[in-house]
């Protein structure tokens, strides 16, 4: 007579999913994946949108600290090689650069479908005196947009005294 605790016991109803039970859940989560994927590219071109507004912000901000640090005139201007500033089309990058032309600093182009309007307060470069202050004294505005958004864009703004901000969405600047 064998041990009691020998005995094995055979289980003979096994408990799992079915091949169509995971398909049925399969099919369900491509439905609502596929419900959730525009809302996902919005928020995604909403950032986008935002991250670049607030890369042009901190260069206004960089170029402004290293005038006043170097105690010398600073310029940041659009610049599509990264080397000179020329053209006034901020989309395809920026360079932070000393008076003596040497480059602090390159932005590369914004990504695909993501541009800068040209707004009427848009310069081709701002530059700062060596107290930190815009060298041309003017006020300027720069209008961010994302083509896959309708009507949402982002104002970049610079005061007179050298101040920049992200205005509120869709906001202009109060220049």
């Amino acid at each position: 007579m064998p041990h009691l605790a020998c005995r094995v016991r055979r289980v003979s109803n096994a408990s799992g999913f079915s091949l169509l039970e995971l398909l049925i859940v399969l099919v369900i989560f491509a439905i609502m994946a596929s419900i959730a994927v525009p809302s996902f590219q919005s928020l995604r071109q909403n950032q986008q949108l935002t991250d670049a507004a607030n890369e042009l912000v901190a260069a206004l901000r960089l170029a402004r600290g290293e005038a006043i640090m170097r105690e010398a005139e600073v310029t940041l201007c659009a610049s599509a090689d990264g080397d000179s500033c020329e053209g006034n089309d901020w989309s395809k990058g920026w360079r932070i650069a000393d008076e003596g032309n040497k480059t602090i600093a390159v932005h590369q182009p914004l990504p695909d479908r993501l541009n800068v309007v040209d707004a009427p307060s848009q310069p081709a470069s701002v530059r700062f005196d060596d107290l930190g202050y815009p060298k041309d004294g003017e006020a300027a505005s720069w209008q961010l947009r994302h083509a896959g958004l309708s009507d949402d864009s982002r104002w970049v703004c610079f005061s007179r005294i050298g101040r920049a901000y992200v205005a509120e969405p869709s906001k202009e600047c109060g220049l």
